[in-house]
């Protein structure tokens, strides 16, 4: 009897070592702002989207490991990771913290520029950034703040939550435009804006508070949030500022190690598929979109509504895309941004080393066959 128990327990312990060897792990790496709500949709509205699309996350832990589906058909297990935002989570998919990251898309391509290991797997989102400044600043439009920075004697603060963000390289093109000297230096005084690193999101609104900065260029929520607290001001969405290059600029993407891309293209796929399905919920039904990403963020779906209706979800490579990341890199270029492995090439040359959509244009004709 005895004989007979341990060699049922060695059967099932084979078992399931067996059944998690074949299961495989994508680890994926997330901002946590609602630039990114196609992933927070899609980890909250499982049951919603089982019978509906028929790929769909079972959650396992709250924010942290979750079972993609497709149908009844287990896939793979996801594990989320939450990194800061601009170069934080590049540099954690590099050192390989995570396989797929999702995050800004200047941010990807200064870093596959440092020669690291990894590519453009999908759009995801577009626009969605602004300037704002204090409340008590009654200024309505670009042309108004220009105005009011000339007329400044003392130096105009500005922060931003790091060097290689979209807002970070839009403000600074516009400011050009506009004839108004800056400068990151605090020393150079003579500069009529002074741009100040604030290291990351979480710092841009208590920076206005606590009087660090007159304002700041960064993305939603937090300009959202800085009006609904009373701290801050919108004055203009960032992609209509000049040149006019801007216009509907790619923000954030899914990226992917090189290496991952390679092993786990399968797996790779049906994850794109899901945020495929989720973005086109979101563009379905925004307002019970809200609701899941306030839930996520832990903002309220009131603020969510007024933040991602300056946000575009897509996950097409288009023309609007790709023209704007075409604009993207010649910008950063100019800024000094680009400087190795993407310097001096042509448009061709940069889309094969920025990209890779193998895995992206069959995931979108599946989740096209889900779309009701």
């Amino acid at each position: 009897m005895k004989n007979t128990t341990l060699v049922v327990l060695a059967i099932l312990l084979a078992s399931t070592m067996t059944w998690a060897q074949k299961t495989p792990i994508l680890k994926v790496g997330h901002v946590g702002h609602d630039h990114q709500s196609a992933l927070y949709v899609a980890a909250l509205a499982g049951e919603e989207f089982k019978p509906f699309y028929g790929i769909w996350l079972k959650e396992i832990r709250n924010k942290e490991l979750y079972e993609l589906y497709d149908g009844k058909r287990r896939i793979c297990e996801v594990e989320l990771y939450k990194a800061g935002g601009g170069a934080e989570m590049p540099t954690m998919m590099s050192q390989g913290h995570f396989d797929v990251g999702l995050g800004g898309v200047a941010a990807i391509a200064f870093f596959i520029d440092k020669g690291a290991p990894m590519k453009i797997i999908a759009p995801l989102h577009s626009k969605g950034d602004m300037l704002v400044v204090k409340p008590d600043l009654k200024l309505n439009s670009w042309q108004e703040f220009i105005d009011w920075v000339k007329s400044q004697e003392k130096q105009v603060r500005i922060g931003y939550k790091n060097p290689e963000a979209v807002a970070t390289i839009i403000f600074q093109r516009a400011l050009k435009e506009a004839g108004i000297t800056f400068t990151g230096d605090k020393a150079n005084t003579k500069a009529k804006v002074l741009l100040i690193n604030m290291k990351g999101e979480a710092n841009l609104n208590p920076g206005l508070q606590t009087d660090q900065i007159d304002g700041y260029v960064s993305n939603n929520p937090w300009c959202a949030i800085a009006e609904e607290k009373g701290i801050g001001r919108c004055v203009a969405e960032l992609h209509d500022l000049p040149p006019g290059v801007f216009k509907d600029h790619p923000c954030c993407c899914i990226a992917a190690n090189d290496a991952a891309i390679k092993k786990q293209r399968m797996v790779i796929q049906k994850f794109l598929e899901l945020m495929a399905v989720a973005t086109h919920y979101i563009n379905s039904q925004p307002e019970k979109a809200a609701e899941y990403v306030a839930k996520w963020i832990g903002t309220s779906p009131e603020l969510e509504k007024k933040s991602m209706a300056t946000s575009g979800y897509s996950l097409e490579p288009n023309d609007l895309f790709l023209d704007g990341m075409w604009v993207w890199y010649n910008e950063m270029v100019t800024l000094e941004k680009i400087v190795d492995k993407l310097m001096g090439k042509s448009r061709e040359e940069f889309e094969k080393k920025v990209y890779d959509f193998s895995a992206l244009k069959p995931a979108l004709a599946s989740a096209q066959k889900r779309i009701k």
